[in-house]
């Protein structure tokens, strides 16, 4: 996981870069785990070594200590804990993981993702979707937790996939129409296909006609039913499938094909409030590939897990956590 996970800790002008969600995310994970084994020290040590790495982790580590401040439960010294000279000794009551839970849903829900927010024309819900109509008469489905923003000129339509899926159903015009999302761009050509946007990376699956995704130094070229995963350190992966499949969350289906389990939960999170922690690495790195339901989320998360030897621990409503 740590290789998607890292990030230049500056910018050019040498100020320090803000953590992205992925960072926090993960920072997130460790406070969490930390909390539900606070004798660990060999958690600790592997922390210990993970903040070592990069600036940017120690930046996303104090991120969420100051969140979990806010709270009033973690030490004033946000340096003591989880060194080797910390005096929890107490394992978090239902009470702290209450805490714990609200901690990291505000955490991912604030920092970084408002910008996103600030910045969406549009904006659907957790738990809902969103169909509207753009200027140019294409249609779009918003997905659950997602935003776009919409920005025509005279020579060219474009819109920005600021977070989360949505699915575009172009209206013909003599302008391109480009969705783009982060390093990636999607060109249609006369089409309708789904795009996706997350801390993993991109996607683009094509149900109609054909489209042409530029990422980094590549381009790809997409007819119906293909499918191209994108990874932010730079890997591509291609698939096949039914063109009836494109999209299926629509219909409150999920179709997997190679998904991580961290990418999944990610997307599981925008279908129900709430964070879903995968307390083992090498667990939320295994990929699955199956089809589940979306308007059942315990039992997707379950099934997702179950075949990888991993349970689903509910701690509050708002928290689940994968053992």
């Amino acid at each position: 996981m740590e290789t998607s996970e890292k990030r230049t800790s500056a910018r050019e002008d040498g100020t320090p870069a803000r953590p992205d969600a992925a960072l926090l995310r993960r920072a997130t994970d460790w406070m969490l785990r930390l909390e539900a084994a606070p004798d660990d020290r060999g958690l600790r040590r592997e922390l210990d070594a993970w903040l070592a790495a990069d600036d940017a982790h120690r930046q996303a580590w104090r991120r969420v200590r100051g969140a979990w401040d806010l709270i009033g439960e973690a030490p004033a010294d946000p340096e003591v804990w989880p060194g080797e000279t910390a005096t929890r000794r107490r394992r978090p009551g239902p009470g702290a993981l209450a805490g714990l839970a609200l901690a990291a849903c505000l955490l991912l829900a604030v920092l970084p993702g408002a910008w996103r927010y600030w910045q969406a024309d549009y904006r659907a819900p957790v738990g809902d979707t969103l169909a509207l109509t753009l200027s140019d008469g294409s249609r779009v489905m918003l997905g659950a937790g997602s935003a776009l923003a919409e920005d025509f000129s005279d020579s060219r339509r474009r819109v920005r996939l600021l977070d989360g899926e949505a699915f575009f159903e172009v209206a013909e015009d003599r302008r391109p129409f480009l969705v783009q999302a982060g390093e990636m761009e999607a060109r249609d050509i006369g089409t309708a296909f789904n795009a996706r946007a997350d801390d993993q990376g991109y996607a683009v699956a094509v149900r109609d006609g054909e489209v042409a995704v530029r990422y980094r130094d590549g381009e790809h070229r997409l007819l119906a039913g293909d499918q191209l995963a994108l990874d932010r350190d730079g890997g591509a992966r291609r698939h096949r499938l039914p063109p009836d499949r494109v999209a299926a969350w629509r219909e409150g289906r999920l179709f997997v094909q190679g998904r991580t389990l961290a990418d999944l939960a990610e997307t599981l999170e925008r279908h129900a409030p709430g964070y879903i922690l995968i307390a083992d690495g090498d667990l939320a790195a295994r990929r699955v590939t199956g089809s589940y339901d979306l308007t059942d989320i315990d039992g997707a998360l379950s099934a997702m897990v179950q075949p990888h030897g991993g349970r689903v621990l509910h701690i509050t409503p708002l928290l689940r956590i994968v053992l």
